[in-house]
């Protein structure tokens, strides 16, 4: 806690820092099609500490000297250097912007409060077991660790399906295994992301129904720069686990048509924490995806994505099954066409298929030798969006459509008894065999319809206000009977335990939003408001007797949960001068009927059906909640090339229903980095901090507080030719041994560490090099 008080002193202190001037130019930044002015144009003086910003006219004053030259930085423009004589009228090129990104616009008023983090694989130095793996550095994030490819990020109060996780704005690849041991970052090429947005709560309606943030895994997509044959060899190695992994991509780009071709292998062992201990955290994964578009004309653009993963021999340390396969694929469709008419701004059209076929098997655990157990799982889903960007009038953009998303899951565990309690073996002929039902032959689906319009009130402030209403339908075709355990105790089956009705559910749901942002120059001020709503996951609904969670424990879904409901309030504010970037968002939720678990100790008809440490199962039912807490960061830039970056999140979240803290919330934590960055060499030094967890919940059986941590992680970087970088990384540096506070217990295992979480890799060494080749130019084309 003395590193965060001294880390909250920096922010303090460093935020008082004055910047000089000198005299003043003026001039207008324009389009180079249209000539149209372009506002918010970033206007920062070359190796001085000035900036500023164009106004709704594409005009801008500045202080610099006679032989200054001036960068100008637009999202949706490529950056140009000129000199401040020649700034009387400055004309930019548009930047190719990715026909999936969800959050970026062109226009600056029309985003939503949000971060954006970039992905560069080189300077990472190192290789991702999980796509999880690249939310560490993200402000008000945390991972929750299942096994090495089963890593899940988690936002503040939000987790699981609390979080509305795309792929390029629309595809969702959904787990099969009930213990979310394939989550979707398990089935994304991690080198693939080139970037990662994140909508921090429900403040608009278009991507789904959504009860938290919206986080959209963005993968790399050709620019008119990459016309041509090209591609890249990568390379990668980490010392602890003595894990490998080889990746290649090949591009063809042209003005009409282009394809992307990539394919990776990694083969990761097992590793050892920070006491000294091996983790089971062995896997090896072959994936590839094919991406490839046509461009009828410049306005319009169909794309496909088809990508595989082929897992296998993974081993899980937080489940006593391990997987010998863990297959997917997708496939989506895309189409989009821009500036269809004066009225019409777009039409955008999106489709996806995605299955996952996953097993868990004993037959590597000591288990197996007294029961056989194998669990083949699947889950197929499918949806897609239509939507129409509508311009009334130069100040007015509304977006309209209907999306859907539809889930079927399915499975049984098969248990063969081998031996008797006595420890004597049962004749093969006369094994007892039994059956569980995993998913119940589950469905479910949403449809929905929704409008969005973001409207200009002034140069400088702009409201967006949505609303959306979605139909869900669950339902389940194989509903489990009863069930007499050893002593014949009945425990009852889903038709026993509730009744009437339990196997189908029709729900309609109700978001909406609204928000006023204000952008002067360098600083941006947001006030919003998002009500979201969730319909209960497959595993809320309708699990059976299953140990699912970061526990031992046993859940029992329920067919009758209500619609969660996020109320949630956020104010953001911004400032960029000079050489310092500061900035800070304070929110605030009321949850009506937030799903959570308690143990239900008080109802027999809850026994555990298994061998359990525990007498009765967790029920899954609806409490009454809240969470308040900030973000903020600061990032300074010393001198050229060099800056501080700072950042610190924290959230507090209440179970008012039973009065206590909310189950499964990450603690504060914060992050104090120092960066220097040229094209031809790099170094990274961060630090995370990571204060205690006591605030723990009763009902949940949160009985243990997780204790506070700090790790230290360097990566350093050249680029050895023009075309061969390579960055290495070392990671953990003080050999820290630590855990999260969302880490799954440990259960892959025979000895005495039964019942400790997860813990993270100990120290770690680790190497990547890319190199990047060019087969045909485009002259050649």
């Amino acid at each position: 806690m003395k590193k965060i008080f001294l880390l909250s002193i920096l922010f303090l202190f460093t935020s008082h820092i004055l910047f000089a001037q000198t005299n003043n130019y003026k001039g207008i930044v324009v389009d180079q099609e249209t000539n149209k002015p372009i506002e918010a144009v970033s206007i920062k003086v070359v190796g001085k500490s000035t900036y500023t910003y164009t106004d709704a006219k594409g005009q801008f004053s500045i202080e610099a000297a006679k032989n200054d030259f001036i960068e100008l930085d637009h999202l949706a423009y490529k950056t140009k250097k000129v000199s401040v004589v020649t700034s009387a009228s400055i004309s930019l090129s548009q930047k190719k912007i990715s026909l999936d990104e969800i959050v970026i616009k062109s226009h600056p008023l029309d985003d939503i409060s949000h971060s954006i983090v970039v992905i560069d694989e080189v300077k990472r130095g190192s290789q991702a077991r999980n796509v999880a793996e690249l939310f560490n550095d993200i402000s008000g994030f945390s991972i929750q660790k299942r096994s090495a490819t089963a890593s899940e990020p988690s936002f503040r109060a939000f987790k699981y399906e609390q979080m509305n996780i795309k792929i390029d704005g629309g595809t969702k690849i959904v787990h099969a295994c009930p213990n979310r041991m394939d989550p979707i970052t398990a089935h994304l090429i991690p080198e693939e992301v080139s970037k990662i947005e994140v909508i921090k709560g429900p403040f608009s309606v278009r991507f789904g129904q959504s009860f938290g943030p919206i986080v959209n895994l963005v993968t790399k997509t050709p620019t008119p720069d990459d016309y041509g044959v090209h591609g890249s060899l990568q390379s990668g190695y980490e010392s602890n686990g003595n894990s490998f992994v080889g990746r290649a991509e090949l591009l063809y780009v042209h003005e009409k048509f282009d394809v992307t071709i990539n394919g990776e292998n990694r083969n990761f062992g097992d590793y050892t924490d920070g006491n000294g201990i091996l983790t089971p955290a062995a896997f090896k994964t072959n994936s590839y995806s094919v991406k490839a578009a046509y461009k009828p004309t410049n306005e319009q653009r169909l794309q496909v994505d088809w990508r595989q993963k082929f897992g296998k021999d993974i081993m899980h340390a937080g489940l006593p099954m391990d997987s010998p396969l863990d297959d997917s694929n997708s496939l989506a469709l895309d189409y989009k066409i821009k500036n269809v008419s004066s009225s019409i701004n777009s039409v955008l059209f999106k489709s996806y298929y995605s299955f996952v076929d996953h097993l868990m098997t004993n037959h590597l655990r000591p288990s197996f030798m007294k029961m056989d157990a194998q669990t083949p799982v699947t889950s197929n889903t499918y949806g897609g969006k239509f939507e129409i960007g509508i311009t009334p009038n130069d100040k007015l953009l509304i977006y309209t459509g209907l999306d859907a998303d539809i889930i079927k899951r399915d499975g049984e565990r098969t248990r063969i008894i081998k031996k008797k309690p006595d420890g004597t073996d049962i004749p093969v002929a006369n094994r007892p065999v039994f059956v569980d039902a995993v998913w119940q032959d589950a469905t479910t689906s949403v449809l929905g319809a929704f409008a969005e319009a973001n409207y200009k009130l002034s140069d400088n402030l702009a409201m967006t206000s949505g609303f959306r209403i979605d139909f869900v339908n669950s339902k389940i075709e194989d509903p489990k009977g009863d069930t007499t355990i050893m002593g014949g105790t009945v425990v009852p089956g889903f038709a026993s335990l509730y009744g009437e009705g339990f196997d189908a559910a029709s729900e309609t749901t109700f978001s909406g939003n609204i928000s006023l942002k204000y952008r002067n120059k360098g600083t941006q001020i947001q006030l919003a408001y998002g009500l979201g709503t969730r319909s209960a996951s497959m595993i809320e609904r309708y699990i059976y007797h299953f140990a699912i969670g970061s526990d031992s424990y046993e859940y029992v879904g329920n067919p009758f949960l209500n619609p969660e409901k996020n109320n949630q309030f956020e104010v953001a504010i911004l400032h960029r001068k000079g050489k310092f970037n500061v900035g800070a968002s304070v929110f605030y939720s009321v949850m009506k009927d937030y799903i959570s678990a308690i143990v239900r100790d008080d109802d027999d008809r809850f026994k555990v059906i298994f061998k359990n440490p525990f007498s009765h199962a967790k029920q899954y039912i609806n409490v009454d909640a809240n969470q308040v807490g900030f973000d903020a960061y600061f990032n300074y830039k010393i001198v050229p090339h060099l800056e501080l970056l700072t950042d610190i999140a924290y959230t507090k979240a209440t179970n008012e229903t039973f009065d206590e803290p909310l189950a499964q919330i990450a603690p504060l934590n914060a992050h104090l980095g120092l960066k220097f960055e040229k094209d031809s060499y790099w170094f990274d030094i961060r630090a995370q901090f990571v204060a205690e967890q006591d605030q723990l919940s009763a009902s949940f059986k949160e009985l243990v507080p997780t204790p506070s941590y700090t790790t230290f992680d360097i990566r350093v970087g050249i680029e050895v030719f023009e075309n061969l970088k390579i960055g290495a990384a070392a990671l953990n540096v003080f050999d820290e041994a630590y855990y999260s506070h969302l880490n799954f217990t440990f259960k892959n295992t025979t000895d005495n560490t039964i019942g400790s979480r997860i813990y993270e890799p100990g120290r770690s060494f680790s190497v990547y090099a890319k190199y990047n080749f060019k087969l045909v130019r485009e002259s050649m084309l």
